[in-house]
């Protein structure tokens, strides 16, 4: 994408959406990064996941930069933009991003827990939506970011039971 002078890839946008997931992943969030783009390729918004920050299950990062984006915008049809995320989105997502009339969905890696294109319950006549849909931008970057949040997630828990543990023991 161009803008002004400046050609843009799917990859830099990308990695503006991996910025953003790290910001999550310091918040203690899963590391999960949107950015939205229009049609000249400006960046209209940037968001990572806030579940925990906002105590509510819809504070998904590409579920706040849509709302981002619409409200800058004026209007909630985005029509003619773009959003990256680093993560498939989930069927709610999924159904925002269609809803707002968005002209490309851009995702890193493939969700297996709660991807859209795995969701049994919720099936998408995507042949009928005039979305785009490219996946595997920054796979291994997004994938990577994933591990080591859940790692050191992991290592923490298991710290905090065997400290736990320790003191049971010592009562």
């Amino acid at each position: 994408m161009r803008v002004g002078s400046k050609l843009f890839s799917d990859q830099w946008y990308m990695q503006q959406a991996l910025k953003q997931a790290r910001l999550a992943a310091k918040h203690n969030e899963v590391p999960v990064g949107a950015v939205l783009v229009d049609a000249t390729g400006a960046i209209v918004s940037r968001a990572y996941n806030q579940t925990i920050k906002r105590k509510s299950p819809i504070a998904h990062a590409e579920s706040l930069a849509i709302l981002k984006a619409a409200r800058k915008l004026g209007d909630w049809r985005l029509v003619g933009c773009t959003l990256y995320v680093t993560l498939e989105p989930c069927s709610l997502c999924m159904n925002l991003i269609i809803m707002s009339r968005l002209a490309r969905l851009v995702y890193g890696a493939s969700s297996p827990q709660y991807g859209f294109s795995l969701d049994k319950y919720c099936v998408f006549d995507l042949y009928k939506i005039p979305l785009a849909i490219v996946s595997g931008i920054e796979k291994r970057r997004v994938q990577q970011e994933l591990r080591s949040f859940f790692k050191e997630r992991r290592s923490m828990r298991d710290g905090a039971e065997k400290t736990k543990e320790g003191r049971s023991e010592k009562g």
